[in-house]
């Protein structure tokens, strides 16, 4: 199962927002969630994540520009951008501090692989 990572999972949904978190959980990762790029920049900041779970559209600052900031100070944080819109206005934009794009809806094991393929080493550091 999850390797007892920290996870932030930001998105301005707060049902998605929920159950991203409650999926993370049942995998055994340690979750925090906000509701905006600018709250989740805040939460970053008070603690070290191993991972961080953005949605790409949000009001104010948008996924791309959010992993950004993260990647600013802590080049080593994963940053995995969920969308609705698909993956290719993601990448259209993509700058390296996006390491995955996952299209909504997804299933828990697809977000469970998209984090073991991206945590090789990282989430166990």
């Amino acid at each position: 199962m999850g390797t007892g990572g920290k996870i932030l999972v930001v998105d301005d949904n707060i049902d998605l927002r929920i159950m991203v978190s409650k999926m993370l959980s049942r995998l055994g990762y340690e979750v925090s969630s906000a509701d905006s790029a600018e709250n989740g920049l805040g939460v970053f900041f008070k603690d070290k994540f191993d991972l961080v779970l953005s949605d790409y559209e949000m009001p104010g600052m948008d996924g791309v520009a959010f992993a950004c900031s993260v990647k600013k100070s802590s080049p080593r944080t994963r940053v995995v951008i969920m969308t609705g819109a698909g993956k290719e206005t993601v990448f259209s934009r993509k700058s390296t501090a996006v390491d995955k794009v996952i299209s909504k809806p997804f299933t828990l094991a697809e977000i469970d692989e998209t984090i073991q393929n991206l945590s090789g080493e990282a989430l166990c550091a």
